[in-house]
């Protein structure tokens, strides 16, 4: 997983295996289609658009972490872009292909390893959920899942996060 870039955090507070984290914004190609609503097509589809099915016919390195955002009407699914790009990167030439900007923030999040699925992206989800509610913080923005692994690494080896932007104040008594 170290040699993939992925986007710039700091971590802001840490109670396993919970963290509270400070992104930068970053670039992201997106993969977004109504009459896929399972994402079938999604990993295939940006893995083609790394692999110079671009306006600039130019190969990207792959990036981590895979993100999918599986709340809303149409599921999305998003690569990071590498920094080298900045906020030019090549256009997708594939028309279910957007180029998305991710807004730097502050967001909550729950690590977890093994295969992922919704049963167990529901119940991390529940959990990340509880500890915000229970720190008062405000959440403000949709729960995303972040896939750290390519597909053939076994999945007791995988690493996966929940993760949602949050109004992050500290806790009164945990800053004296």
């Amino acid at each position: 997983m170290s040699f993939y870039e992925r986007p710039e955090f700091t971590i802001v507070r840490k109670e396993k295996p919970f963290e509270i984290r400070r992104y930068e914004s970053f670039h992201g190609v997106t993969y977004s289609y109504e009459e896929d609503k399972t994402l079938d097509q999604g990993f295939q589809t940006l893995f083609k658009y790394l692999s110079k099915e671009n306006d600039e016919n130019v190969k990207i390195s792959m990036t981590v972490p895979v993100i999918e955002v599986k709340k809303e009407r149409i599921q999305k699914m998003s690569f990071v872009l590498p920094k080298v790009f900045g906020a030019d990167p090549p256009k997708p030439l594939d028309p279910r292909l957007q180029i998305t900007k991710f807004e730097g923030g502050t967001y909550a999040v729950i690590s977890y390893r093994g295969a992922s699925n919704a049963e167990k992206e529901g119940k991390k989800e529940e959990e990340l959920m509880n500890w915000i509610k229970k720190h008062q913080w405000e959440v403000k923005g949709t729960v995303q899942v972040a896939y750290y692994n390519p597909p053939f690494i076994p999945g007791f080896l995988k690493h996966n996060e929940i993760m949602v932007r949050i109004e992050y104040t500290e806790d009164p008594i945990l800053s004296k």
